[in-house]
């Protein structure tokens, strides 16, 4: 063992702990920069003491895993170091060799992907507690009894388990080895190993500056603490460590492993003359305390004031965030940081608070690769895959600005073409049956051939193939079609980064597989494998290095700022909640070296003091009560407050904290909110203003009726209704179906000669219709074809309606003599209103128009839901009346309507009449002329409020993104 001095370095706070580091660097880059390394917990963190000790190199400050990155890079003939990539592809084909050989009933789960990780992870656990692979399954076995005859059936199975990890993990060890390459752990014995002569350059001087892993999950294990201890050369190693840490464990575990180890205070090194002095300490900024008046009876009411909390409490974290941004004052903003526990959503939202309100700011943290647009586009092309080619799937593909698949000019309109004629044409998926459609308009020809040609570039993903084979095959489809860049746009320097690491993450994958474990994957093997890599590594944004600090609670412990605030104090946050091992309860861990959850929220507690007091000048703390629109409790940490012992001053910016929770800082959205017409405004309830007059459709008028706002959307807006992809008809394709089938059949019966049913043709009526649907059903999938049938003809629990149509008409005693059949009735009709005559020019289709021998005529619509309530009808009556003019003038004799009736599939009735006697009908056409004149009169004035007839048809509207629909009820 080489001599060397380890020494504890005692400090009361995190500024003495950042002064005592920077001092320690400086004594040890006085002897030889290039022996000095400084270990701490992340990348973040090592970026903020990089720049408070600007005359130490910046890569002599490093993460525990870049501890071994370095030692590795010393030694004279250095193995190469195993990825990460490699070493999962070597875990799952250990595992894969293992599962066999387990004895009884074999394993109790399935080997996959997310398994082999959870193994990995706790191979390394184990490994890192100095724990050997022998020793683990010894202490489990004692442990569940493991040489008794009558375990039970649980402990069984751990049994089991116990031996399959076992012998997955000594399988992997061997691989290893086998590779002449290196892990952690096999790089940690290789140092070990070595002679002090065998070093390029040893490192000299280490200096630790986080605690163990139970302290800080982001600390050293005690194979780490061991290795330092043997490591050949090293002369020097201190470690820096607060009194609060120190005092919530580490202190007596660091003593076991190092007995006799020196302590000294920081101040002794940093500055003599400091040790004993009062410390300077921040202020803790609190909201006002709420007075509340109360009044006893008899007596005037008196005011109460309610002690206020510690903390500031907002609706969410934007606003946490927006209330920062206003009281932040634009001057040494370099110095005023944001501390939280979860990096990404905070960063999603600072561009929009902090940015919007022109405060620069500058965040260290690393995002997922995954939540880089690049990486969600290459989900767009699994997806393609994964479900077959869907309507949904390919046009979100050809639509995604990251990838060039159409030569067209106008790419989107081609897209959007193809998305409306993929949906008529009841497309559901499968790559044959795209390239088998036709009848593609010429608009969207140029998507349909992108569509079809990116669905037989992914076709060799569909079959499973080794799993190098299938990640080439995605990176192959990748590099034909990534757009190229435009070195105008200000993003295309992270654009290209973000590509660059996607295809260096897959083929890193890809190699891996090939080297060491190849198994077949199915496109569900590879989704899920690409998925799973992309959301582990992680991206960097650049930076442009000033502004208010963004900063995870880690790296706060590193940086010297004035203003400090602690956002997201929620519970399963502050502290986070840690990740369970899979495998094994906390009970059994405990003797391979596992800690308990009170070491861990003791260490918690310390780390939250120790910010607190870290600032210069002063501190706040901040919570929130919504999550993602779900309520969440604030963190316990915030019992703790009172033992920091801060002084307390009442926020002077008391106004922020009253204004309504929903308002947001001077940005866009702010200024569109406050420039909107108000609520009195009659523009602001859905008023246009006078419309010129037009030819309506009956059918129209009548969604006016179920709703104005729809009807504006749909027939002033033009909007068009989103497609929905369905496994059978929706109801408008099944209410032309049905109509297709009735036309057919009545054509075909008059072209055999027939015009009435009567009772003595019935039979022969049913045949016919029969024969007419069963050619229908021909062109629709089996499954829909069978529910068409049953409709149409009936089962023997119930008649279909084709016998309801039937037996009505051979029911009545009047003859047809013609019928009028998908009868057009368009032009000028006049109608009776309490004003007098009124000519309207309206447009509509009859189902079915029977002329009688009477003179009179029948008038059929077919409804295959309920029929209409007759108090709103509008399309019988008024079509009835228009059908009357229309009859009267083209055949030079009067025609009257005589019946009128729904034939509806829905409902206790199959057929329901629109009167039942002459006077009753003329009160019911009145009605519906007098309903006409008031709904066009509606419409001409541009009165388009959002006011369905029943609010439930809000659950349904195709247009309710775009409707003020919390209105209704309210006007």
């Amino acid at each position: 063992m080489t001599p060397r001095r380890t020494r504890l370095v005692r400090v009361p706070d995190l500024p003495m702990f950042r002064r005592a580091i920077r001092e320690l660097a400086r004594q040890a880059i006085a002897a030889d920069p290039s022996d000095v390394v400084v270990v701490v917990p992340t990348r973040g963190a090592a970026r903020q003491m990089s720049r408070s000790c600007r005359e130490m190199p910046a890569e002599a400050f490093v993460t525990r895993d870049e501890l071994y990155d370095v030692l590795l890079a010393r030694l004279a003939h250095p193995p190469r170091r195993l990825t990460v990539f490699e070493r999962d592809s070597m875990m799952l084909a250990a595992a894969s060799a293992s599962s066999p050989n387990v004895r009884g009933a074999g394993l109790p789960f399935q080997i996959r992907p997310g398994l082999v990780a959870e193994m990995l992870r706790f191979y390394d656990q184990l490994r890192r507690q100095s724990q050997t692979v022998k020793r683990f399954q010894e202490l489990l076995e004692d442990a569940l009894g493991g040489r008794a005859t009558d375990v039970d059936r649980g402990a069984e199975r751990m049994l089991r388990q116990t031996a399959f990890l076992a012998d997955t993990f000594r399988d992997y060890e061997r691989r290893v080895r086998e590779s002449h390459a290196c892990d952690e752990h096999a790089l940690r014995d290789r140092v070990l190993a070595e002679q002090e002569g065998s070093w390029l350059q040893p490192v000299r001087h280490v200096v630790v500056t986080v605690p163990d892993w139970i302290a800080d999950p982001d600390g050293l294990f005690v194979a780490d603490f061991d290795l330092l201890s043997r490591m050949p050369g090293l002369l020097t190693i201190d470690i820096v460590c607060t009194e609060a840490l120190l005092g919530s464990g580490f202190h007596e575990r660091l003593h076991g492993w190092w007995p006799g180890i020196d302590e000294q205070e920081g101040a002794g090194i940093v500055d003599p003359a400091l040790s004993g002095l009062p410390r300077s300490r921040p202020t803790l900024v609190t909201p006002a305390p709420a007075v509340v008046a109360a009044a006893a009876a008899g007596h005037a009411p008196t005011a109460h004031v309610t002690p206020a909390p510690y903390w500031f409490t907002f609706r969410d974290r934007e606003e946490e965030l927006i209330a920062i941004a206003r009281r932040v004052v634009l001057e040494d903003l370099d110095r005023i940081a944001i501390v939280f526990k979860r990096p990404l959503p905070y960063l999603y939202l600072a561009p929009d608070t902090l940015g919007s309100a022109g405060i620069p700011f500058e965040a260290a943290d690393a995002l997922p690769l995954a939540a880089e647009p690049t990486a969600a586009a290459i989900d767009l092309v699994l997806d393609v895959v994964e479900t077959n080619v869907t309507r949904q799937s390919i046009v979100a593909l050809l639509r995604t600005p990251h990838f060039r698949l159409i030569d067209a000019a106008d790419s989107l309109a081609a897209t959007t073409a193809l998305d409306r004629a993929l949906s008529a044409a009841r497309y559901l998926g499968e790559r044959s049956r795209l390239e088998a459609l036709t009848a593609i308009p010429t608009g969207a020809a140029p998507a349909f051939d992108a569509a079809v040609k990116a669905a037989r570039e992914l076709a060799p993903l569909f079959e499973p193939s080794p799993a190098s084979t299938q990640i080439r095959r995605l990176l192959a489809f990748l590099d034909a079609h990534f757009r190229p860049l435009d070195e105008s746009d200000p993003f295309v320097h992270r654009e290209r980064r973000a590509r660059s690491a996607v295809v260096q993450t897959l083929a890193s994958l890809a190699d891996a597989h090939a080297l060491h474990h190849d198994p077949l994957w199915s496109i569900e093997d590879l989704a899920a494998a690409v998925r799973r890599w992309l959301g582990e590594q992680t991206f960097v944004p650049e930076s442009e290095g000033a502004g208010v600090q963004l900063l995870d609670d880690q790296a706060a412990r590193y940086i010297e700022c004035d203003d400090l605030t602690l956002v997201g104090l929620v519970e399963n946050e502050w502290p986070e909640r840690p990740k369970r091992n899979i495998f094994y309860p906390l009970s059994l861990l405990k003797a391979l070296g596992w800690p308990s959850e009170k070491d861990r929220r003791g260490a918690a507690a310390a780390r939250f003091l120790d910010l607190l007091a870290s600032a210069s000048r002063r501190v706040a703390l901040s919570t929130f009560t919504l999550d993602d629109e779900a309520l969440v409790t604030r963190s316990m940490l915030l019992d703790e407050v009172p033992r920091a012992r801060l002084s307390m001053v009442v926020s002077d910016d008391q106004a922020e904290q009253e204004q309504s929770e929903h308002e947001s800082v001077e940005h866009e959205w702010t200024e569109l909110r406050i420039g909107r017409s108000p609520s009195s405004d009659p523009a602001f309830h859905g008023s246009l203003g006078p419309q010129p007059a037009r030819t309506w459709s009956v059918s129209a008028i009548e969604t006016y009726l179920d709703c104005p706002f729809k009807f504006f959307a749909q027939h002033v807006l033009r909007l068009q209704e989103e497609p929905d992809d369905e496994e059978v008809m929706d109801p408008r394709r099944q209410g032309q179906f049905v109509h297709q089938v009735f036309e057919a059949f009545f054509r075909d019966w008059q072209t055999a000669g027939r015009q009435a049913i009567t009772p003595e043709n019935l039979d022969a009526a049913r045949g016919m219709f029969a024969e007419v649907v069963d050619r229908a059903l021909v062109r629709l999938p089996d499954a829909e074809a069978g529910l068409e049938r049953t409709r149409l003809l009936g089962s023997p629990a119930a008649a279909g309606l084709g016998e309801a149509v039937l037996r009505m008409e051979a029911e009545r005693p009047v003859a047809v003599v013609e019928r009028l059949l998908e009868h057009r009735l368009d032009g000028d009709f006049v109608f009776a209103t309490a004003a007098g005559p009124r000519t309207v020019s309206l447009r509509g289709k009859a189902d079915r128009l029977d002329l009688l021998a009477d003179g009179t005529f029948r008038l059929i619509d077919y409804k295959l839901g309920w029929p209409p309530n007759k108090s709103r009808a509008l399309q019988l009556p008024i079509y009835g009346l228009s059908a009357e003019q229309q009859l009267s003038a083209s055949r030079g004799r009067p025609w009257m309507l005589g019946e009128a009736a729904y034939l509806a599939f829905k409902g206790p009735k199959r057929v329901v009449p629109l009167f039942s006697s002459r006077e009753n009908r003329d009160e019911i056409l009145g009605q519906a002329q007098q309903r006409l004149s008031d709904t066009l009169d509606a419409i001409e004035s541009g009165e388009f409020p959002p006011k369905p007839d029943d609010v439930y048809r809000c659950e349904t509207c195709s247009f309710a993104c775009v409707c003020r629909k919390d209105y209704v009820g309210s006007i």
